[in-house]
This record gives structure tokens, C-alpha cells and sequence, in this order.
């Protein structure tokens, strides 16, 4: 791609670090926009026409098809780049041309340590549910839109574990990926 400022995807396992080093590396980029599916929805119901509870209840009534919804978000950003798109939303672009393509994984005890951080919390009975069902939901997910495994290395161009490596040498592995894809 000849834009100056990329468009790369940071897909990953929930409790990897995707939020994380989309932040570094948007830094280490001069700033880039990092989306998300919680920016997503929040900027979905912004609107003065459309609250969190008209959302989920149009979602629920099949009024509105958010999967469709977020996928349509992601791509317009995919399209008017550049952008760091992280998480479950990096998913919804992964057939479409970006710059770079990444996914993060860790191993379950990272991944437990992580989001009990983030969540300040010790109840790693339910964040093991959690991470589970996450990962139940993105694998759904990619095999609806797809037909393939979310963990497909073919999709990414790169594939980094995060419980071997910290967040700030994988967001300047990222970056050097970048320039050497390009």
C-alpha cells in the first residue's frame, strides 16, 4: 500500500495485550488512531437518536444486525486509513488489504495475570470463564464470516506470544515488520 501512515490490524486472545501494544504502537507511529469494539459501540451510541439500551434491544429483536454493523465501522476505517485496529474488531478486516497483519496470543496463566490487573480483581475462576467464552465468541465469529480457524497463521503476517516477549519490544517488533513489509 502507498499511504505514508498504515492501516495494521492487532488481532489477538483475550488478556494478550492487543489494547496495549496498539497504544505503543500508534505512539511509536507519531499517533495513530487505535479503534476498538468498545470505541466502535460507544460511537454508535453517541447518537441522540440511539442509546446503549435501544442498541441491545434492537440487537436482541434482530432490528439491527450489530455483527453487520461493526464489520461496516471497521471497514470504512480500513478504507480511510490509516489506523490501528485491535481486538475482536481487527477481526472483522481480516480478508480485506491492510499494511500488516498481527495476531497476539499468550499463555493461560499471562492471560489470567493480565486481566486481573486490568480489572483489579482476584477472581480468576471467572476470568478463565471469561477468556473462554472470548475465545468461543472470536472463534465463532471468524468461522461465520469465513469459514476458517481465528488462529489461521495464513491470515497474519505475523504471529507474536506475548507471555515470551513484553509489550514494548512487540509493538517495535511490530513497527519493524512494518517497514520491512513495506
Amino acid at each position: 500500500m502507498a499511504k505514508s501512515r498504515p492501516v495494521i490490524l492487532i488481532a489477538g486472545e483475550l488478556g494478550a495485550g492487543c489494547t496495549e501494544v496498539g497504544e505503543l504502537v500508534s505512539r511509536k507511529l507519531g499517533g495513530i488512531e487505535v479503534y476498538n469494539t468498545e470505541r466502535f459501540i460507544r460511537s454508535l451510541v453517541s447518537s441522540p437518536h440511539l442509546s446503549f439500551q435501544t442498541l441491545v434491544a434492537k440487537s436482541v429483536s434482530g432490528e439491527i444486525e450489530i455483527e453487520k454493523v461493526l464489520q461496516s465501522m471497521v471497514l470504512d476505517v480500513v478504507n480511510n486509513g490509516p489506523a490501528i485496529i485491535e481486538g475482536r474488531s481487527a477481526l472483522f478486516a481480516l480478508t480485506h488489504e491492510v499494511d500488516l497483519k498481527v495476531f497476539l496470543y499468550s499463555d493461560l496463566d499471562g492471560r489470567l495475570k493480565h486481566i486481573a490487573e486490568k480489572r483489579k480483581t482476584e477472581d480468576l475462576k471467572q476470568i478463565e470463564e471469561d477468556i473462554r467464552a472470548s475465545d468461543m465468541d472470536r472463534s465463532s465469529l471468524v468461522e461465520r464470516l469465513y469459514r476458517r480457524n481465528w488462529r489461521d497463521p495464513l491470515f497474519y503476517d505475523i504471529m507474536i506470544n506475548t507471555s515470551k516477549v513484553p509489550y514494548e519490544e512487540v509493538a517495535s517488533f511490530i513497527v519493524e515488520a512494518l517497514k520491512l513489509k513495506r
